[in-house]
């Protein structure tokens, strides 16, 4: 009987004791005890004991190598080729291998490098791999089904570098790879579907750089990863569906910088980031969607500077850091329901930032949106949205026109006033459930005599020297009246002045528009007044004047004391 020292697990402790008894095919049997972190005793498992020796043998003769249910120590197919005089990168033949509920026990590491894996399965589910590093650098798995689901990695690296998987389905699901680091640089994964459900990554530095994957299905649905860095950098994920839903980044950077996620649905929706820089950086979403609705960014700068998307949408999300949306390329951006509480930066700087689609229907903004009418094309963002009522895309001008108020862009805030006015308007009349066929013809008046009074005359008070024009173009109107009528229909009234030496002259066109002048801003000389029905005409300019007057003051106080 022999006892190993007691190793520490990621999860467990545990005592390995070796018995000179059978275990099913195997003459002796491994029986290992795991503890708890106060080395409370909590499961006892058995292998059947296989010496490397015999399984060098079976490689050799070019058997199948079965190893489920065994204990396995110091497995190594470098020390294998060292042993048969070969060079460290001759690729090892494995038949039909499988290690189902195996225990790789080691004291550096377990060693499949360059392993070529023949067979219609390769099987390592529920097999753990206890001890030390984890190498399988360069295997070839061919066009063999893969699994490793519930495999057990320990504290030590384990590396899948330059790995060539086939076009079998391939399977980490619930796999756990300890507190060491984990490598898949340059890992080739073809066509199959790859699964990584429930996967745990472990607290190491978890590295997917250069890692290539073809047309098949990718799924990290409710994977956790420790508080290392996740380093998916350059990734190449082919054009079948990729699936981060629900996973847990915890603290940490995550970097899916220039990665190509080809022409699939992209899903981070109710995913869970930690502490720790976010980036997308000229990430390439080709001609996909991308959804990271509900998702908790958690804090640490995020950025999607220059990358390209079809749509991607933010919906329900709480940014509490930093956001960096400055897109190079992107159709739509959904940020509906979003929380803004830092600052979310849309606005160009040295390059043009290309968004023609902007949804904020029920954004919140407790921060500020960088953002520049012209420079991004606001008026297209909203009105280019083809989902959003008029109610709608006026609710999202007003939201612009208080950030821009905040931000001190008094010109962007009357721009997108005046828009917030006209979707108001145009959404009252086309879209009030209360219009009714009876009100319809009421509703239409009212909408266009307020056009005019209000839009047109002086944009919602942002334009007082629009205002001015109208001014001018109201006396001159009133006084080309006060001539027609006077020199051509002077039955219906005439301008009459109480001057002697001008009675030949009362309806000049000078004088009428004098009067005109003199009337619209209600100075009243006396010297000229309207007779007959131009009275009431002169009243009605009286009035404009007032209106037209106060119009002013109020729009160029609002500019003066801005």
């Amino acid at each position: 009987m022999l006892e190993s020292p007691l190793h520490e697990h990621h999860l467990l402790r545990y005592v390995v004791e070796e018995l000179d008894e059978p275990f099913q095919n195997f003459e002796r049997t491994a029986v290992i005890s795991f503890f708890d972190e106060n080395n409370k005793k909590v499961s006892v498992h058995k292998y059947g004991i296989l010496h490397v020796a015999d399984i060098y043998k079976k490689i050799e003769a070019g058997e199948a190598i079965n190893l489920n249910h065994s204990y396995v120590k110091n497995f190594s197919l470098t020390e294998y080729r060292t042993g048969k005089g070969l060079d460290d990168h001759v690729q090892i033949q494995l038949k039909n291998f499988s290690a189902k509920k195996a225990f790789f026990d080691c004291d550096i590491s377990n060693d499949f490098s360059y392993a070529d894996f023949n067979g219609n399965k390769i099987t390592f589910e529920s097999t753990i791999f206890a001890n030390g590093n984890t190498n399988f650098l360069s295997a070839n798995f061919n066009h063999c089904d893969v699994t490793f689901k519930k495999a057990k990695f320990g504290s030590g690296s384990t590396s899948f570098k330059s790995v060539k998987f086939g076009d079998g389905v391939i399977t980490f699901n619930a796999a756990n790879f300890g507190t060491g680091n984990l490598s898949f640089v340059d890992a080739d994964f073809s066509n199959g579907n790859v699964d990584f459900k429930n996967t745990y990554f472990g607290d190491g530095h978890v590295d997917f750089k250069f890692a290539r994957f073809a047309t098949g299905d990718i799924s990290f649905e409710k994977a956790s990863f420790g508080k290392g860095k996740k380093d998916f950098k350059n990734v190449e994920f082919g054009g079948g569906k990729i699936d981060f839903r629900r996973v847990l980044f915890n603290d940490g950077d995550v970097s899916f910088e220039g990665v190509e996620f080809g022409n699939g649905k992209v899903s981070f929706r109710s995913s869970v980031f930690g502490h720790g820089h976010k980036s997308f950086h000229i990430a390439d979403f080709a001609h996909g969607d991308a959804q990271f609705d509900y998702t908790d960014f958690g804090s640490g700068e995020i950025t999607f500077n220059k990358a390209t998307v079809a749509s991607i949408s933010f919906n329900g999300c709480h940014l509490n850091c930093y956001t960096d949306l400055r897109f190079g390329q992107c159709n739509l951006i959904d940020l509906s329901n979003t929380v803004i509480r830092d600052i979310l930066d849309v606005k160009p700087e040295t390059e043009k930032v290309i968004i023609k689609e902007m949804n904020l229907v029920g954004m919140r903004i407790l921060g500020r949106i960088f953002i520049d009418w012209r420079g991004n094309d606001v008026y297209d963002l909203i009105y280019n949205q083809k989902k959003t009522s008029l109610f709608q895309k006026a609710e999202q001008f007003r939201i612009l026109k208080e950030n821009f108020r905040n931000n001190g862009q008094y010109d962007d805030e009357d721009e997108s006033y005046v828009e917030f006015k006209r979707c108001e308007a145009r959404a009252r009349l086309k879209e009030d459930p209360r219009l009714t066929k009876t009100n319809v013809v009421k509703a239409t008046l009212s909408y266009y005599f307020q056009k005019y009074m209000f839009d047109y005359v002086g944009r919602y008070a942002t334009a007082p020297t629009r205002v001015l024009m109208n001014v001018v173009v109201t006396v001159i109107v009133y006084g080309l009246l006060y001539f027609f009528f006077t020199n051509f229909l002077p039955q219906f009234g005439t301008v009459v002045t109480t001057l002697p030496e001008e009675l030949n002259q009362s309806g000049s066109f000078l004088n009428c528009m004098y009067y005109s002048a003199i009337t619209f801003f209600t100075i009243g000389y006396g010297d000229y007044f309207a007779g007959g029905y131009l009275k009431l005409i002169a009243v009605m300019e009286g009035f404009s004047g007032v209106f037209l007057m106060s119009y002013f003051t109020v729009a160029f106080v609002r500019k003066i004391l801005r």
